[in-house]
């Protein structure tokens, strides 16, 4: 079968919500989609109801380390690639851009660079130089060949066409779809969280540069709230590590992953969303998370840090408290303990009605169909 765009995905295909909100899009509009990525036979089968064919290169658990994950994933897909024949493919991270081209060129397709971080900084390499350079030199080779290269944000488009010889990419930002979702008790009945305790949530990847550690210190000045993180990583046990060492582990909840389409009811269950992204490299520097807009969508309030791109976000739309890059735990705790305050909730309920109708996936589509049809035409 010919595919109109097959997507590659050095990741688990479930738990990502920008290659699904893309994915979706096109399959909206009628156009045939692959995916390729990690994930389960479960998982595929719950995709290909709605018209999403997806095969599951790697199988999860993947406890291997990056190098070793890629090279496994560039065989695996090198064995499957009579059956992925596509008019666009679409590298979802610069770890799919070699296999993009490799099959682009086997079936005279067009390749999509999605350059959803800064891929030449990232915050996962910033003490890691060599292997940041390996990757930052594959990008310089691959990225201006490709037939369109977008960003998630206004500031990595600026960057990208400084550093590349590009012109300027599209932003499709990574935003939910538009819901109305009501309050749940899921991480209160998961964790038997009392009603007087007020749940901080942290979603998304558990790893260095994200505040999480200074969050668990934080606990310390918030007897009255637990920390509960959705999601798994690197850092998960030196962050139930440290809880007990500062006395905290009964604050310190971990969840672990839960796909993204039932994300939105987890995240409704707590109180205050972390955002709290440290500038270790020039990728988080420039940091939009989806987090940020998955939080207000679901009604809760962020605290977050002093970003560029977050900032601009929240003078337009104050959903959030701002709080110094390099605040103390105590600072931390002041700034989420504000979020409580009526004041500022009844500021919060007026722009996030309004942040919500602006910063939704809704938003993106047309421009995800220029990018496609773009491409198809080359």
């Amino acid at each position: 079968m010919l595919y109109d765009a097959c997507f590659i995905l050095l990741q688990s295909i479930a738990h990502d919500a920008r290659t699904l909100n893309m994915a979706r899009t096109l399959v909206g509009r009628g156009k045939s989609v692959l995916l390729l990525g990690i994930g389960t036979k479960t998982e595929q089968n719950l995709l290909e109801r709605e018209g999403l064919d997806f095969i599951p290169v790697l199988m999860p658990p993947i406890h291997q380390k990056l190098a070793f994950r890629w090279i496994e994933f560039v065989r695996a897909i090198y064995k499957i690639r009579t059956s992925i024949q596509a008019r666009t493919y679409w590298a979802e991270d610069v770890f799919s851009l070699t296999s993009a081209f490799f099959l682009a060129k086997r079936n005279k397709g067009s390749v999509i660079y999605d350059s959803r971080e800064i891929f030449s900084a990232l915050g996962s390499l910033s003490e890691r130089p060599f292997k940041q350079k390996i990757i930052t030199k594959i990008e310089q080779y691959y990225a201006p060949k490709a037939k369109a290269i977008f960003t998630s944000g206004d500031l990595d488009s600026d960057y990208l066409a400084e550093i590349l010889p590009i012109p300027r990419p599209n932003v499709v930002m990574n935003v939910p779809p538009f819901y109305s979702v009501n309050r749940t008790i899921l991480l209160r009945e998961k964790f038997s969280i009392d009603s007087s305790k007020k749940i901080i949530l942290y979603q998304g990847m558990i790893a260095h540069g994200r505040g999480i550690i200074k969050c668990v210190e934080a606990m310390e000045f918030l007897p009255d709230c637990v920390f509960c993180l959705v999601g798994d990583g690197d850092l998960s046990e030196q962050v139930r590590r440290h809880a007990e060492q500062i006395g905290v582990s009964s604050q310190v909840l971990i969840c672990g992953k839960v796909p993204y389409d039932e994300l939105p009811q987890w995240t409704a269950s707590a109180d205050v969303g972390m955002c709290f992204i440290e500038p270790i490299s020039l990728s988080y520097s420039f940091a939009l998370p989806n987090k940020l807009f998955e939080y207000c969508m679901a009604g809760i309030p962020s605290v977050v840090s002093y970003l560029e791109a977050i900032k601009r976000v929240l003078q337009e739309f104050p959903i959030g408290i701002h709080c110094q890059n390099d605040a103390t735990p105590q600072e931390l705790a002041n700034a989420i303990r504000e979020t409580f305050s009526d004041s500022f909730q009844t500021e919060f309920s007026i722009a996030q009605a309004e942040a919500v109708r602006k910063y939704c996936w809704e938003n993106q589509e047309e421009t995800v169909m220029r990018i496609f049809n773009a491409a198809v035409k080359v």
